[in-house]
Parts: C-alpha cells; structure tokens; sequence
C-alpha cells in the first residue's frame, strides 16, 4: 500500500487512490465538515443541521 501523499506510478493508481478517497467521504458525512473546519474559514451553520453535535 502506497502513501497517501505519494503518486502513484500509473495513473490507475491515481485513479484507484481517488475513488478510495471519494468513497471514504461518501460513507462518512461527518468528514467534508471536518475538512472544511480545519481550513480556518467561518461555516455557517457551524454544523449542517442534521449533523449536530450530540446527535
């Protein structure tokens, strides 16, 4: 298994690698406002509302 800071040697490495990510984030909604968070920027809401803490 290849770092995931690394590129791949083919590009369907590269292609297998995105679709990895893609699919992570799809089954995850919780992880593109963790993404967003840690860019620094204000979010409004602070939490999409059917992601909110406690729930």
């Amino acid at each position: 298994m290849s770092s995931p800071d690394l590129a791949g040697d083919h590009l369907a490495d590269v292609a297998d690698a995105t679709e990895q990510g893609i699919h992570r984030v799809n089954h995850n909604p919780r992880l593109p406002w963790s993404f967003l968070a840690h860019t620094g920027l204000t979010i409004h809401p602070p939490h999409p509302p059917n992601l909110r803490k406690g729930q």
